[in-house]
């Protein structure tokens, strides 16, 4: 089944009621943005050994009162002393939204979807990406989803209720699809409020229903297309996958959500209000960043300053975090 291309940038530009519900993202935390002009980004190749690659963009959040984000249980002295010391914005913290597609013979891969145009204009620029570079949405064969919040499936469905990739089959963890999936889904050590649960847990089971039927369920530490290695990362959300992608000596690890921003790598202790375990959360996080350093790895984030590549490092006893070096701003050769 093929669809019109003019028909898809329509379908995904209208603003419905689908999905109106309170998330994680309320607008207690997120900017407005009424601007009519959309920024657009040309995508980065990514070379890696025999395997190419490419960074979109689906735009940007930014986050109203971060403290409350990122530092939950932190004075906002200290949340603001810290925030200086990294240069980073003390009242608004900017998230980019970073997705990977993988282009082999015979698939086109996409790993998550970004929002899709369920929120405002600062976002869901994935779908006229794709298309301005010659990707028409039912080209995509598979999408891997790396965990299920808003703002990693939301461009996997219009506003009107249709698929954007019709044709892709959607691969998700088990110990995911389980939890969303479940009746009740167990939030005892989260830390957000009763309706930012409902509103989260609405949104992403009536999403993962238009999409079950060509959902492929996989289990953690599997590798898939004989191309992503998939590791179990809870704490963000129970099936939250981290996946590395390899090719001759040459690798990278998409730690995904487990780093929203810089703050997060020098404290990682502080904790994240969106975690679904928030202890667990913690745990995850600072297993990740000794083993990222430890081992030299290339790291990638869906959320870290775009391109979202870089290495951690330490100084002091504290990570931090250290960007790719590149200077052709449409390719990258590692």
């Amino acid at each position: 089944m093929k669809i019109n291309r003019r028909k898809a940038i329509k379908s995904g530009f209208m603003i419905g009621a689908l999905f109106a519900f309170p998330t994680i993202m309320s607008n207690s935390f997120l900017i407005k943005n009424n601007k009519k002009t959309i920024r657009r980004m040309k995508p980065i190749k990514v070379q890696l050994g025999k395997i190419d690659f490419y960074i979109f963009s689906d735009g940007e959040m930014i986050i109203n009162q971060p403290e409350k984000v990122f530092a939950s249980d932190i004075s906002k002295n200290e949340f603001e002393k810290k925030s200086s010391q990294l240069h980073l914005k003390k009242s608004v913290a900017e998230l980019s939204i970073n997705i990977i597609l993988i282009k082999t013979s015979d698939r086109t891969i996409l790993i998550d979807s970004g929002l899709g145009k369920h929120s405002n204009d600062n976002q869901g620029l994935l779908l006229e990406s794709l298309i301005n570079e010659g990707i028409e949405p039912n080209t995509i064969t598979d999408v891997l989803i790396t965990h299920a919040h808003r703002d990693h499936i939301g461009g996997l469905v219009f506003t009107s209720n249709q698929l954007v990739f019709p044709e892709a089959t959607y691969h998700i963890s088990k110990e995911e699809y389980d939890f969303w999936m479940t009746e009740n889904p167990d939030f005892s050590q989260s830390k957000l409020n009763q309706e930012q649960i409902t509103g989260t847990v609405n949104f992403i089971q009536k999403l993962l229903k238009i999409v079950s039927p060509k959902i492929k369920i996989f289990k953690a530490g599997e590798t898939l297309f004989n191309l992503i290695k998939t590791e179990l990362a809870p704490g963000h959300t129970p099936g939250h996958i981290v996946f590395t992608i390899a090719s001759e000596d040459k690798s990278i690890k998409n730690v995904v959500d487990i780093l929203h921003t810089p703050l997060m790598i020098s404290e990682p202790d502080w904790g994240v209000l969106f975690d679904v375990n928030f202890k667990q959360g913690i745990e995850t996080r600072n297993k990740i960043l000794n083993d990222c350093y430890i081992n030299n790895t290339l790291v990638m984030s869906s959320h870290l300053p775009w391109p979202g590549l870089g290495y951690i490092d330490k100084r002091d006893d504290e990570y931090f975090w250290n960007p790719i070096s590149y200077y052709n701003p449409i390719e990258i050769k590692l």
